[in-house]
């Protein structure tokens, strides 16, 4: 299976006398889910945010589908990952549920002229994410985590096979959380795409994702199958004690 993504010994800093990330190396595949876990301040976001190309000033190296990401136009990357930032896409409310997503194919449509296959795609595609029957629904009348799921389903209107994710779980509750990872292993296996993700929730991370990437202070100091990480490497990451044992008077499992 080949890389989707090389990162090589990258290394950035916000200022020249602190790193944020050091020397951070690591390789994704299509068809895997990879979850990058850390504190607050780690470096999460920051990494994701120069393998989509928006932090150029970064030394190593960083080779996505074989090109090295400083090489890629704006346009090409836009086609070639699909990214959602955290807490960063401003959803406007007189949207109908199915003209946002459709613009998930914008990057191929610069003036906006939209084929017969790109409507038959997005079909498709709200079918997947179990959105048919809020295709003519505003977006303003929909819950965040119903417009979570249509910001998903704009991103794979893309069919790109790389998606990057900043904390997409962040604001769902039990129920979207679920049907996140349920939409998420799908596309994985459809397009045999590779999926990297933030994220803090311990539980869903190894639940969900196939493999992890832990950081702390800049460097990973986990990079392996999610269901082989310990206790001690998350309470290092952390900076707090954990267990995995359950013992607690009642606890909820999902």
């Amino acid at each position: 299976m080949s890389n989707i993504c090389e990162v090589s010994h990258i290394s950035f800093g916000y200022s020249p006398d602190k790193n944020i990330l050091s020397d951070v190396s690591f390789e994704i595949k299509g068809g895997e889910i990879v979850g990058i876990l850390g504190k607050n301040g780690c470096g999460k976001s920051t990494l994701l945010n120069i393998i989509t190309g928006f932090l150029p000033e970064y030394s190593g190296s960083l080779i996505v589908k074989g090109k090295d990401i400083k090489c890629y136009s704006n346009k090409e990357r836009a086609c070639t990952m699909s990214y959602i930032q955290q807490n960063k896409i401003i959803v406007p409310n007189y949207y109908f549920v199915e003209d946002f997503i459709i613009e998930g194919r914008r990057p191929f449509r610069p003036f906006g002229f939209y084929t017969k296959e790109d409507y038959d795609l997005i079909d498709k595609v709200l079918d997947e994410c179990n959105l048919q029957d809020y295709r003519k629904r505003f977006l303003k009348e929909l819950s965040g985590g119903e417009v979570q799921r249509c910001i998903f389903a704009r991103a794979i209107m893309k069919q790109s096979d790389f998606f990057l994710f900043d904390e997409p779980c962040s604001a769902m509750d039990i129920k979207y959380q679920k049907e996140f990872f349920s939409i998420a292993n799908d596309v994985r296996q459809n397009l045999n795409a590779a999926i990297l993700l933030t994220i803090h929730d311990i539980n869903l991370a190894v639940n969900y994702c196939d493999r992890l990437i832990i950081l702390n202070h800049g460097n990973i100091i986990y990079d392996g199958n999610a269901q082989s990480v310990t206790s001690d490497i998350i309470s290092e990451a952390f900076d707090t004690i954990v267990s995995s044992k359950c013992n607690t008077k009642k606890h909820f499992y999902y």
